[in-house]
């Protein structure tokens, strides 16, 4: 029994050993996967685009087909890629260079930008970075741009943050965006890519073209990314406007995160997304606390105000209750911070800020990038208890 039991356990302790080789190998393809600094993109995410047409807007490309190199692409060609069933079929206007099960364009000068359309069906061009991978997806193009990941930082930064804020916004919203795409960066692993090119990851709608200084905010902050005190990423969330505060996660999404805590913010309150309102006939009010299973017999006069003085979680009147992001969602509002008036038999609801309201908020962080803050400490004034480091630290 005893030899059995030894026999046993040097089994486990084998296949521990084995589970620790594989993770370590597997942990460090993950390091050495990010130390390559490129990302595959997916573009074009949940379109189902079957023909596209692709021209170069700078540099020159290598076009292989199934591994081999079957044209070249330059300034003023024109090439159409179409999902023929039976592979990808790729032309230009001149010739057809053949059909393939999956095409490659890649750059060999030190600045490759493409500019890619989607013809079936139509859908707006994207201009982008570096290389570009096609290939059959069902009767669809299976899409992936794989560019420099601090271009496609910059991108994404000129997508959420707009092109007219101070570098030091600019800057902030660049290691969010970083520590996003680190966080998730097998997100779409299943797929062939890292990311999509939407708001399920982070919205990209190319090359970041309208303002030097973001490109000049992804090369200062250069591999820079959120971590909180634990050593972990953060969730790096942001939002347009927090009406003057921010709220803690789990008002949100029912999970507290201890970096994700309440900010009081005086910088947004003057902004354009400071208030909204929105109106609704008492009737329409009515029916909607209705059909979320409030007894109608029983509302009552003050029922139809409320003032709340920091952001809430829930709607309440007596023992029932609503979440206000299902009332936001439902009623298409800008935020779940809102009070509630009556006005001329009318419901009025006084909001505040737009968007869910945790973590940085963007109006408020631009604003404090232009009294003289940095992207320091604009990210520690909306994140608690944070440190701002290298993706490769390991300590």
């Amino acid at each position: 029994m005893n030899r059995v039991n030894h026999m046993i356990m040097m089994h486990i302790k084998s296949a521990k050993h084995l589970k620790s080789i594989i993770l370590t190998v597997f942990m460090l393809a993950c390091f050495y996967t990010l130390r390559a600094d490129n990302i595959k993109l997916g573009l074009y995410f949940g379109k189902k685009v079957s023909a596209v047409v692709l021209s170069v807007t700078e540099g020159e490309y290598i076009i292989y087909g199934d591994y081999r190199q079957v044209g070249i692409a330059r300034k003023g060609l024109i090439f159409h890629i179409e999902n023929a069933g039976h592979g990808l079929t790729i032309q230009d206007t001149l010739r057809i260079l053949g059909t393939f099960s999956r095409i490659e364009f890649k750059g060999i000068s030190h600045e490759n930008v493409f500019r890619i359309r989607p013809v079936s069906p139509s859908l707006p061009p994207k201009e982008s970075d570096d290389n570009l991978l096609l290939s059959q997806e069902g009767h669809s193009l299976r899409i992936i741009n794989i560019l420099d990941l601090e271009k496609y930082i910059a991108g994404t930064v000129e997508t959420e943050g707009g092109p007219n804020a101070h570098p030091e916004f600019y800057k902030a919203q660049c290691i969010l965006a970083r520590t996003f795409a680190v966080k998730n960066f097998y997100r779409h692993g299943t797929e062939g890519y890292n990311l999509c090119d939407t708001e399920h990851c982070q919205a990209y709608k190319g090359k970041s073209r309208m303002n030097p200084e973001i490109q000049a905010a992804a090369r200062a902050t250069k591999g820079l990314v959120l971590m909180d005190r634990y050593n972990h990423l953060v969730n790096p969330l942001y939002h347009s406007n927090c009406g003057g505060m921010t709220s803690d996660a789990a008002r949100v999404w029912g999970k507290p995160l201890p970096y994700l805590q309440p900010v009081t913010d005086p910088f947004c309150r003057n902004s354009r997304n400071a208030t909204w309102k929105a109106i609704l006939s008492r009737s329409e009010w009515i029916n909607y606390l209705v059909s979320k299973g409030f007894n109608k017999r029983l509302l009552q006069q003050s029922d139809f105000t409320c003032n709340p003085a920091v952001r809430e979680k829930y709607y309440r009147i007596g023992e029932r209750q609503v979440e206000l992001t299902e009332i936001r969602k439902d009623l298409g509002l800008k935020s779940t911070f809102f009070s509630i008036t009556t006005e001329e038999g009318q419901v009025v609801l006084h909001g505040r800020g737009y968007g869910h309201g945790v973590g940085m908020c963007q109006e408020g962080a631009m604003e404090m990038a232009k009294k003289g803050y940095v992207y320091v400490d604009i990210l520690h004034f909306y994140f608690t208890n944070v440190r701002i480091c290298q993706m490769h630290e390991n300590k």
